[in-house]
């Protein structure tokens, strides 16, 4: 399916991002928010990093797409925003040869795709990657994902403020936030795919992410990738090749290649994921209390567990964390 059919794609105006978030990603972000010190450190990032300078050293620097500007790329941005149902961020091009996307501005959101990214991969894997890191904006993720990236050089300014304590403690912290990010990543592919709704383009993405070159992506087999994703599944027999997944993990930002691939891949088999194309899928309590029948249209059911979104007093916008703003950093009451 290319974006030239994309008037086929199913849109989810009102589309609660709860649904979207992944089991791992839930879990770490609920130990993420039970760590002493978070709320100080998050405040303390929003006082120091100068979003602003970030942004205007961006827009030195890369091409940004608009509907004049390589109008290809803008009419995808367009697309998969209504499909979700997000606000249309700012989206640049980067030069740079290495495959890589990546989301900034906790307050303002912008996306950033490089040149490598587009080279290697086709029109649909493109979408499917502004697809990925609309995810992030949807979710809640940009004010995290922007800390990790920054965290170890937080945690120094903290360390050198409190003599070296804040920096002992910050250890701790730094892990859980590095987690997850990692996890995070889990829940923007399902975004992807909810936009492509086409398992086998996140396939090639995530092998092209793992060995596509220009000479041979024509001469790569989706079908061989995923028999590799279920190889590495199936190393897990003994404590010690646990082991050994587990160092791969924990020295990378993102999770591994193959991991990914055979998670959406379980996902789009998944009833959440049909359910949620057929029209039937949870939305945000907003949308809820707009229903004339006082019904939520795809809603879950009575006595659900899943978390909601919650109203910042301070910025407005609905989030999914229950101590503090993941946009704006806020304090929830």
């Amino acid at each position: 399916m290319s974006t030239n059919q994309s008037k086929a794609r199913r849109r989810f105006p009102g589309l609660d991002p709860v649904m979207l978030q992944h089991p791992y990603d839930r879990v770490a972000l609920s130990t993420l928010q039970k760590v002493p010190g978070l709320d100080i450190v998050v405040r303390k990032f929003i006082e120091l990093f100068p979003e602003r300078v970030a942004y205007i050293q961006n827009v030195a620097q890369t091409v940004r797409v608009t509907s004049t500007q390589c109008p290809q790329l803008y009419t995808q941005l367009q697309e998969a925003c209504a499909i979700l149902d997000v606000r249309e961020p700012e989206l640049y091009v980067a030069q740079y040869p290495v495959p890589n996307a990546y989301t900034s501005g906790h307050d303002h959101p912008y996306i950033v795709v490089t040149t490598g990214l587009l080279d290697l991969m086709n029109e649909d894997e493109v979408m499917a990657v502004i697809a990925h890191e609309l995810g992030h904006i949807k979710s809640g993720h940009v004010l995290y994902k922007t800390m990790a990236r920054c965290i170890s050089l937080l945690l120094t300014i903290v360390g050198d403020m409190t003599l070296g304590l804040g920096r002992l403690i910050g250890r701790t912290l730094e892990a859980a936030l590095l987690e997850w990010d990692r996890k995070s990543e889990f829940t923007a592919d399902r975004s992807a795919l909810l936009v492509m709704q086409d398992p086998h383009v996140m396939l090639t993405l995530m092998m092209k992410l793992a060995g596509g070159t220009l000479f041979q992506r024509d001469q790569m087999n989706a079908q061989e990738f995923l028999k590799q994703a279920d190889l590495y599944q199936d190393v897990d027999v003994n404590l010690l090749d646990r082991m050994y997944k587990l160092l791969l993990v924990t020295s990378v930002s993102h999770p591994l290649t193959i991991v990914r691939a055979r998670e959406i891949m379980n996902w789009s088999e998944g009833q959440e994921y049909k359910n949620a194309l057929q029209g039937h899928y949870p939305h945000t309590p907003t949308t809820a209390r707009a229903d004339s029948n006082g019904s939520t249209p795809g809603s879950n059911t009575a006595g659900s567990t899943t978390p909601q979104l919650i109203r910042c007093p301070h910025c407005g916008r609905d989030q999914m964390n229950q101590r503090f703003c993941s946009l704006c950093g806020g304090a929830i009451d």
